[in-house]
């Protein structure tokens, strides 16, 4: 199992050697903003490069999300979703990254019949299309839910692509404050096609990303889960706080690791 945290460049840069030498994989969000795949893409990778160069752990990527949809009934905002998630992709292989973090494209608005019918049927054709390029650039690409009340549309795309560089993202302060189900349901329902996590706490009202133990969510049941269903993955700690927060929240995660393998 890797261990890791979501990074921007300012942090790494203000503590390299805490980053390096506590986790085991990095997710580097700095691309979240769209922009930076353009004008500053080079120099962050330059940069990323130059203060990782003797990192042994794993890179993922977090791909921009603002304004993308790619189930749009417009198929030039189709396009140009497809061209981040490929720029993303390119920034990916030349970080050496192995993983690209995309979010679901649900949207809780949508008031028109069935919708839900539309989102699966255009998201497995979008991502018939897409997985190519993972393919070829031989990065995963995981679907994080946001807005979801479930996970069977994620569950429906990932088994309808059956590709080994598509997988599922299972974001525990999004289905906690945004969805309808059980932490444990969306284990149990993803089963082997979970492969990355993003994990954060809150009080089940706003996406918070507390630090562990701070909200309410019932993490003794759900690292049972993950237990059960013999997760090896990654998990990713989305709290963005202080070194000495950061720490007391890795101590709260290998306590629960722990209780979920002696429950």
């Amino acid at each position: 199992m890797k261990i890791g945290t979501g990074i921007y460049l300012e942090k790494l840069n203000q503590h390299p050697d805490f980053y390096q030498e506590t986790y085991n994989c990095l997710e580097i969000q700095d691309f979240v903003m769209p922009s930076n795949l353009d004008e500053n893409r080079d120099r962050i990778i330059e940069q990323y490069n130059n203060v990782l160069k003797n990192y042994q752990g794993l890179l993922t990527l977090h791909g921009p999300y603002i304004d993308l949809h790619p189930t749009s009934f417009d198929p030039l905002v189709r396009s140009v979703c497809t061209q981040r998630y490929c720029q993303t992709l390119a920034a990916a292989k030349a970080l050496n990254a192995k993983f690209m973090v995309v979010h679901s494209d649900y949207d809780p608005a949508a008031y028109y019949d069935n919708y839900e019918d539309y989102l699966l049927e255009e998201s497995i054709l979008f991502w018939k299309n897409l997985i190519k390029e993972c393919e070829s650039f031989q990065i995963t690409a995981v679907i994080e839910n946001v807005h979801n009340k479930n996970p069977q549309l994620i569950k429906n795309i990932v088994d309808t692509i059956d590709s080994p560089y598509l997988a599922a993202c299972l974001d525990t302060g999004h289905a906690h404050a945004l969805g309808k189900s059980q932490l444990a349901t969306w284990v149990e329902s993803y089963e082997q096609r979970l492969q990355y996590i993003h994990l954060h706490d809150n009080h089940g009202e706003k996406d918070q990303h507390l630090p562990l133990g701070e909200g309410n969510i019932d993490f003794e049941d759900f690292f049972t889960k993950l237990k059960e269903t013999q997760y090896n993955g990654i998990i990713i700690c989305e709290i963005f706080e202080s070194i000495e927060v950061q720490q007391e929240n890795l101590k709260q995660l290998k306590t629960f690791l722990k209780k979920g393998h002696d429950r």
